[in-house]
């Protein structure tokens, strides 16, 4: 949105104001240019000026290489000059009645909803203390210590080891299994979790294709057997979609396929503190703007009529018209979801 366009817009406050009118010890808003007493006036027009002290402090917001081009007279004066024709034009916009135009009354509703949501979450956003990241840590231990995990999906054949004649049968079973998951492409580990549900005897596992979650060796070799342990490790080096051979425990036979790791972490507090604290501090951010929205639901009496609604119809057939209001797009999506920052 330009400048003249972001002026325009909130020209709509100084004119109409609000349903409530403004908060008690302020005023309507004032479109001078020049809205404090004093200074040496470099440009005047009607009831308005720009001051040089103003102009000396613009000159000083800019970068030295950008300052360079107003060393002389004339490049002053063009810029003084712009400044005023822009107020000029702001009046001579106001004057036409455009603070009613539709689109500069939706530019001010979101210059101002902006507003209001750094005021809100950036201004008023409260520290996060040491003591507050120190058990945010502990309490989430596992996210920063923890050993190496795999993901594997497997299809178990139950096959207990003094079984013989059972277990000839399920090896036989499983090899072919384990050719038609080779036969697959190594990554698509949709359809071996297919296979997995159609074939599997882990009643655990099957209804999920197979999936064993991400699991430490460990945990893998205290719930399925060291040898699953070690044929995971084995699969490591090659990458996901990795395929064992067939992997025979007390329990029955295992065709395992590697989907995911997770290498060690290790971190101290020290080595996550600032993402700690930025992470709580958007907690605290996500919380007020919650319950700014929630005090301002409540106070206004705010309901949503569900049977009106759902009989509103949603024609994909007609052509697009031109927007009445602000695009879906141009909503801050705090107002309908608060922004998670993930860690």
């Amino acid at each position: 949105m330009s400048p003249v366009s972001r002026f325009l817009a909130l020209a709509l406050l100084a004119l109409v104001g609000c349903e409530r009118g403004p908060a008690p010890g302020h005023a309507l808003v004032d479109f001078r240019h020049a809205r404090e007493p004093g200074g040496t006036p470099v440009a005047a027009w009607k009831d308005d000026r720009v001051t040089a002290e103003e102009l000396k402090q613009r000159l000083e917001e800019m970068s030295p290489a950008l300052r360079e081009r107003y060393q002389t007279l004339e490049r002053k004066r063009e810029y003084v000059e712009g400044l005023a024709r822009f107020e000029l034009l702001v009046r001579e916009a106001l004057a036409r009645g455009l603070q009613d135009d539709p689109e500069v009354v939706a530019s001010t509703k979101r210059a101002l909803v902006s507003r209001l949501m750094r005021s809100q979450l950036d201004e008023a956003s409260p520290p996060v203390s040491d003591a507050e990241v120190a058990a945010y840590y502990e309490s989430h231990g596992e996210d920063y210590v923890r050993p190496e995990q795999v993901r594997l999906s497997h299809l178990f054949l139950a096959a207990p080891r003094t079984d013989t004649a059972r277990g000839e049968a399920a090896r036989a079973k499983a090899e072919k299994l384990l050719a038609q998951a080779r036969a697959l492409p190594p990554k698509d580990f949709a359809a071996f979790g297919r296979l997995a549900r159609a074939h599997s005897e882990e009643p655990r596992t099957q209804p999920l294709d197979g999936d064993l979650r991400y699991r430490s060796l460990e945990a893998l070799a205290q719930d399925f057997g060291p040898e699953v342990a070690e044929a995971a490790r084995s699969l490591v080096a090659s990458g996901p979609g990795t395929l064992s051979g067939v992997v025979r425990t007390d329990a029955g036979l295992h065709v395992l396929q590697l989907t995911g790791y997770q290498a060690a972490l290790n971190l101290k507090l020290e080595d996550v503190r600032e993402r700690i604290s930025n992470r709580l501090s958007q907690d605290k951010r996500t919380r007020a703007w919650t319950e700014l929205l929630a005090g301002l639901e409540g106070r206004s009496g705010l309901t949503v009529d569900t049977a009106a609604l759902s009989r509103v119809h949603v024609d994909m057939s007609t052509p697009m018209r031109p927007p009445s209001g602000p695009p879906p797009g141009s909503i801050p999506a705090p107002l309908t979801s608060a922004p998670v920052e993930q860690p």
